[in-house]
């Protein structure tokens, strides 16, 4: 690639961290970092606001976003577009093109492609613009919700209508790429890249010492889940095994620790508690609550098996992390997962979406076993940032 022009790229994405949410979809953020050295990197990423968003409480720490920041060196603009919370979303692609345009007509018109990292609204600017500077534009599919499939409104058929006149898709799993094309004959300008993972951040340490670092016991047997207290994460379907896993011998002290908090679709706890205490798992079961990133790396470690049992992702970066820390997997098949769990030989075991026995038996498996995993954190550490950076821009390119 170093004999190639370096492209300038203008990015665009709704979905996005800042200043107020930092883990706000980091993902395109640590994927536009690492493109950074191989490109020049513009990104926008507009802030949804209206008269009532400060009197919402999930809205009001919008109002303090800056227009413009620095994250990870990357600059990013924060223009606001007009939004109202849960009503007449078609109106966004107006407003959102009007908050983009806000930007790019301030910017040297010298871009050679516009690359988005959202569907709605981003794609009918991402059109508009590149019709208005006659550049190719592409979208990256980041997860099964982005084809609103479940909208009432009008937002799946205009996602539908632009997903056919965008140039290419990088999709990060083969279940989106095929949802892509089902929808709008995507197929030959479809490529499948998953994410990266940042293993200067994830790396094997000594399970022993994690424990104690965490105040562990070291004779438990140690599951972990990550993610939000919500019905889509899965949590009920190692709740569901645990009877059996602790009825194997050897495996009496198993616990099953839950890191996470509410999330944007609810709070599924109260559900979870209630098959907890009808089935006495209180002991079994460990609510953590939220822990901060910088945190993670030593309860991957801590942990025997590492368990997706989520009911739909795009490409989970807690399953790559914990891989890269050397913690084997029990996953379901959703999402990137299956490209994930082939990729390297004895990770661990992706099993069928929402196969609760299966799920059960598989764990029982990996916690019964012993495994290499500093040989597996060696091994996965290839699966870098940068090593998506390359993947994306050989597409571009």
């Amino acid at each position: 690639m170093a004999n190639i022009k370096r492209k300038k790229i203008l990015a665009i994405s709704y979905l996005f961290p800042n200043s107020e949410q930092p883990n706000h979809g980091i993902f395109v953020l640590n994927r536009l970092k690492a493109m950074s050295k191989y490109a020049d990197i513009t990104v926008i990423n507009p802030i949804a606001d209206s008269p009532v968003h400060k009197h919402i409480d999930k809205f009001k720490g919008l109002q303090k976003i800056p227009l413009q920041e620095e994250l990870l060196g990357v600059h990013v603009y924060h223009p606001r577009f007009f939004s109202i919370p849960g009503h007449l979303k078609s109106l966004e692609v107006i407003s959102y093109r009007r908050a983009v345009w806000s930007i790019v007509k301030t910017l040297p018109a010298d871009f050679d492609l516009i690359d988005l990292h959202w569907t709605f609204p981003d794609l009918p600017t991402g059109a508009w613009l590149s019709k208005k500077f006659d550049i190719p534009f592409n979208v990256t599919l980041r997860g099964m919700e982005a084809f609103h499939l479940q909208d009432s409104g009008l937002r799946k058929h205009i996602v539908s209508y632009y997903l056919k006149k965008v140039d290419k898709v990088i999709s990060l799993s083969e279940e989106m790429a095929q949802t892509a094309n089902e929808l709008a004959e995507t197929a030959n300008k479809t490529t499948v890249i998953r994410n990266g993972v940042d293993t200067n951040k994830f790396y094997y340490l000594d399970k022993k010492e994690c424990r104690e670092k965490l105040n562990l016991p070291l004779n438990e047997k140690i599951i972990l889940g990550v993610g939000a207290l919500i019905y889509r994460k899965g949590f009920d379907l190692v709740i569901k095994g645990l009877e059996k896993i602790i009825a194997t011998k050897g495996l009496e002290n198993t616990k099953f620790y839950i890191l996470g908090s509410q999330g944007p679709e609810g709070d599924y706890r109260t559900e979870l508690n209630q098959f907890i205490e009808q089935h006495n798992l209180q002991e079994q079961v460990v609510f953590v609550g939220a822990v901060a990133n910088s945190e993670l790396i030593t309860w991957y470690n801590a942990a025997d098996v590492f368990c997706l049992s989520s009911r739909g992702e795009g490409s989970p970066n807690v399953l790559t992390e914990a891989l890269a820390c050397g913690t084997p997997a029990v996953a379901t098949n959703v999402g990137s997962v299956p490209e994930i769990m082939t990729s390297e030989d004895n990770l661990g075991y992706y099993v069928e979406n929402e196969n609760q026995n299966e799920i059960t038996n598989r764990l029982i498996d990996l916690l019964s076993s012993e495994h290499d995993r500093n040989k597996q954190a060696l091994v996965f550490k290839k699966y870098t940032w940068d090593w998506c950076a390359k993947e994306v821009m050989d597409v571009l390119n």
